[in-house]
């Protein structure tokens, strides 16, 4: 009787929404992170007197950067020393760099901080949401649980968009968009001493031949199963295959290089999707002369879509007959039409319908593809293998950021929404022809 199997018949009970929570604490502030990024470009152009381009790149890319990095070390991390070492190490540094942040004496000195921080906020979301939900939540609730973590994790950006609002045009001691990197620091502080609540993961645990603490911690989840719900199906028979190490090149096994090829080249263009708007909109709106203040009011309109999206994505990223294979492929292919549309938009009507319409699509896709790309490998290798395709993104969005500004400030927005077209575009029939169906597959039978 493997952990695996026995993970696989419980129903959700009180553990997993503790669980939830706690997860979604770090996730929250993640997310607060790579939004801030997008609202503080232009105080910090004006703070430091260099262009938009130099602003995004010091503030944005060279963050991704750093996130690029951060995803491939704390994947080995959480593959050697555990899951659960790896999310606590990764806040430590994400706070730190947020911290100190605003104090930069110059654009460069901001840059590496904004790299440090990078560096701890790159792995969060995949190791702590995608691959933790994926390994304690049985297949046919781990789809709704990633959905609902994602969604109250999405509340940041809001409450990103009304601290810019309330805080950017004004100095209190100092200027007010210093106060959000110092918020958002202090935040993460706030939460570390809740991560030592998480346990370790036992599908981990198992892999590792760590057999008797994984033991003890599905122990407990069954125990608070039989006293919640009475009873418990017999166990699944999932067969675990013990591993100490994973090479790169098992990723290009004939069981895994199709998938592997189809998420690294997904990974790399998605981000330029993704990003292209939700880190550099307010940039775009501000390229089509709307000032500060109506910058952030439209901001905060569009960016209550990405939260109404995740709630949405609730209800059917588990649906077998919309597979999420689908909900990848065609919602991508419907984002690039819509920042087409954000690209040619005029009027303050137009912006904020096709921009709340991109949002509204936006996690629809992210919170299927963050469930998709981490249940395509088994449990001794998930950590490894997800690891090295979301860096990629991280990687990607480094690299997009890059250039998508310069593509913006010499094309407009809609040359660069014309970019973004052709990868979502790529992306769509990547993941279409190559990608696997995944909905509610036992975890293990999947990766096998």
């Amino acid at each position: 009787m493997t952990v695996a199997g026995r993970i696989e018949r419980l129903p959700w009970t009180s553990f997993h929404t503790r669980l939830l929570v706690l997860l979604s604490l770090g996730e929250f502030f993640e997310l607060y992170d790579l939004f801030v990024g997008g609202f503080v470009v232009a105080p910090i152009s004006a703070f430091y007197k260099v262009s938009t381009a130099v602003a995004i790149y010091y503030n944005i890319a060279v963050f991704f950067l750093g996130a690029f990095l951060g995803a491939i070390i704390f994947t080995y991390v959480g593959d050697a020393l555990g899951r659960r070492t790896s999310l606590i190490l990764n806040m430590v540094i994400a706070g730190i760099g947020l911290l100190l942040t605003p104090f930069s004496p110059s654009i460069q000195v901001l840059g590496t901080l904004r790299f440090i921080t990078g560096l701890g906020v790159g792995p969060e979301a995949l190791i702590v949401l995608d691959v933790l939900i994926t390994e304690f939540f049985p297949s046919r609730i781990r789809g709704r649980a990633l959905a609902i973590a994602y969604t109250a994790s999405w509340t940041a950006p809001i409450v990103v968009a009304i601290l810019a609002y309330l805080l950017i045009p004004h100095v209190y001691l100092i200027p007010g968009w210093k106060w959000l990197f110092i918020i958002g620091g202090l935040g993460i502080f706030t939460i570390i001493p809740f991560r030592f609540l998480i346990p370790e993961s036992p599908r981990w645990l198992e892999s590792k031949g760590r057999v008797d603490e994984a033991d003890k911690i599905v122990s407990n989840m069954e125990s608070i199963a039989m006293r919640e719900k009475g009873s418990l199906e017999e166990p699944l028979q999932v067969q675990v295959i013990t591993s100490q190490r994973v090479r790169i090149s098992e990723l290009f096994s004939n069981e895994y290089r199709k998938r592997t090829v189809m998420l690294w080249i997904f990974e790399f263009l998605q981000a330029g999707v993704y990003y292209g708007f939700a880190s550099l909109a307010p940039s775009v709106l501000a390229s089509k002369g709307f000032t500060l203040v109506h910058t952030l009011e439209y901001s905060m309109l569009i960016y209550t879509s990405y939260f109404l999206s995740s709630l949405a994505s609730v209800f059917i990223i588990d649906s077998q007959r919309f597979d999420r294979k689908w909900q990848v492929s065609i919602v991508m292919l419907l984002m690039g039409i819509t920042g087409l549309a954000f690209g040619f938009a005029i009027t303050p009507v137009e912006v904020v319908a096709t921009g709340f319409l991109f949002g509204f699509l936006s996690n629809i896709f992210s919170n299927a593809f963050h469930q998709y790309g981490a249940e395509l490998y088994p449990t001794r290798m998930r950590a490894f293998a997800d690891g090295v395709q979301y860096s990629l993104s991280r990687l990607g969005n480094y690299v997009w950021l890059s250039v998508l500004p310069l593509v913006l400030a010499k094309y407009g927005a809609v040359g660069m929404y014309t970019v973004v077209f052709v990868m979502a575009l790529i992306v769509a029939l990547d993941v279409g022809v190559l990608g696997p169906r995944a909905s509610r597959i036992e975890l293990e039978e999947l990766s096998h």
